[in-house]
C-alpha cells in the first residue's frame, strides 16, 4: 500500500491568493459548496479578507486557513472557523492533485493542528449529502453524522 503524501500545512498569506482563486473559480471544486457555482469575484475577495483578517481565535467567525504543501508546491487549502457549536473544518484540493491521498493527508493534518490552535476537539463539518469522498474521509477519521440542515450533512468528530 503507498504512503500518503507528505502534507504540511502552513498559514495562508495573501501571496496564497492567485491559489485560492483558481480553486473558488473552478467549478470542479466548487461544485459541492454553497450552490455549486463557481465563485464570484467579490465573494473571493471577500473571503480572503476575512481569511487574513484573523480575529481572536475565541470570537465566533474566527478563522484560519492554511495552505497545504507538498515538496514546496500548494494543493489545496484548509479552512477552520470558530462558530457557536465548536470549530468547522473544511478543505479543497487541487484537481491537479485529485487521486493522490491529498484529500486523506489534508484532514489528518489538520486534526493534528486545529484542535491546538482553537483550544477544543469539538470540531465539525458540513458535507453535500452527494460528495461520497468527503463522506468516507470525515467517517475515517472518527467523525460521525449528527444531522442534516438545510441539504447539507453535518458531522461532529467523536
Amino acid at each position: 500500500m503507498p504512503h500518503p503524501p507528505a502534507i504540511t500545512p502552513r498559514p495562508f498569506h495573501e501571496a496564497d491568493t492567485a491559489f485560492f482563486t483558481g480553486k473558488a473559480s473552478d467549478e470542479r471544486v466548487t461544485r459541492f459548496i454553497g450552490d455549486g457555482q463557481p465563485w464570484d469575484e467579490q465573494t473571493i475577495q471577500e473571503r480572503i479578507r476575512a481569511a487574513l483578517q484573523e480575529d481572536p481565535l475565541d470570537s465566533i467567525g474566527a478563522s484560519r486557513w492554511f495552505l497545504a504543501v507538498e515538496a514546496n508546491e500548494p494543493v489545496g487549502i484548509v479552512v477552520s472557523s470558530r462558530k457557536d457549536a465548536g470549530v468547522e473544518v473544511g478543505y479543497w484540493v487541487s484537481p491537479d492533485h485529485w487521486g493522490r491521498g491529498i484529500s486523506g493527508a489534508m484532514p489528518d493534518a489538520a486534526l493534528a493542528s486545529i484542535p491546538d490552535i482553537y483550544l477544543t476537539r469539538e470540531l465539525f463539518a458540513r458535507v453535500d449529502p452527494a460528495n461520497a469522498v468527503s463522506t468516507k474521509l470525515l467517517t475515517r477519521r472518527g467523525f460521525q453524522l449528527d444531522t442534516h440542515h438545510e441539504g447539507l450533512d453535518h458531522y461532529i468528530l467523536v
